[in-house]
């Protein structure tokens, strides 16, 4: 007798250009870390010359430390679990509960950002809070630290959908961005506004972060959780 057809399906290979576009993602995202730091590197060295050890000091460690504690408290459990995510195009369910979840770091980043900015204004000695425009710059840093949690849902969804150019493309543009704002404010205004100087620059890094992913998303974003209805199998 003849032999009965096999039901079983191999499974299928990815596209053949599918390796070639990971290299050149990553290769992008190894360009864009490169130039971060090579931009970091060229701002320090010029800002070195045109603020106070105590400003420069402030602004690259205390203020540094400030956004760092904000974005890691509101985004990153969120962000690791999401980016394990396998939603996309083909799952509406499973991308809308991802959305949804995505929204997370946006609502906890006001009561995050909030808290963080009275603690450390509170805490910081006599010394650092003297300097000029000090309250005004923490503040902007915590507002710099949402308009990126802003951004956080489309991030996601860029990663999940493989985008990493939109990531590459607006993250290059903001570390531009951030490195023309400072330096040119720090020329234009008096060394009183060199704290704020530094917020504006991150403040701008942040917007330029939230403007990039909707405009490759052509400004479609929602920051309310869509309703999803789950079927629950065996009843």
């Amino acid at each position: 007798m003849p032999d009965k057809p096999s039901n079983d399906v191999s499974p299928s290979q990815p596209p053949s250009n599918l390796v070639s576009t990971s290299l050149a993602s990553a290769s992008s995202l190894v360009l864009l870390q490169l130039l971060s730091r090579v931009f970091t590197f060229v701002l320090n060295q010029a800002l070195v010359r045109l603020v106070t050890p105590q400003v420069f000091g402030t602004a690259s460690i205390q203020f540094e430390l400030l956004l760092s504690t904000i974005l890691f408290l509101s985004r990153e459990g969120v962000r690791n679990a999401l980016l394990r995510s396998t939603a996309n195009k083909a799952q509406p369910r499973q991308s809308a509960l991802t959305y949804n979840i995505s929204l997370l770091p946006v609502l906890l980043g006001i009561p995050v950002a909030v808290t963080t900015v009275c603690i450390y204004l509170f805490s910081s000695s006599s010394t650092t809070s003297s300097q000029p425009r000090f309250h005004l710059s923490a503040i902007i840093y915590a507002l710099a630290a949402f308009f990126e949690l802003l951004s956080e849902p489309l991030y996601i969804r860029a990663q999940n959908e493989l985008r990493f150019d939109v990531r590459v493309r607006t993250e290059g543009s903001a570390v531009l961005m951030k490195t023309v704002v400072t330096f040119l404010t720090l020329v234009a205004l008096s060394p009183e506004w060199a704290l704020a100087a530094f917020a504006a620059g991150q403040a701008a890094y942040g917007l330029t972060m939230l403007v990039g992913f909707f405009r490759a998303y052509e400004f479609k974003a929602r920051y309310w959780p869509e309703k999803v209805v789950t079927e629950v199998h065996g009843k």
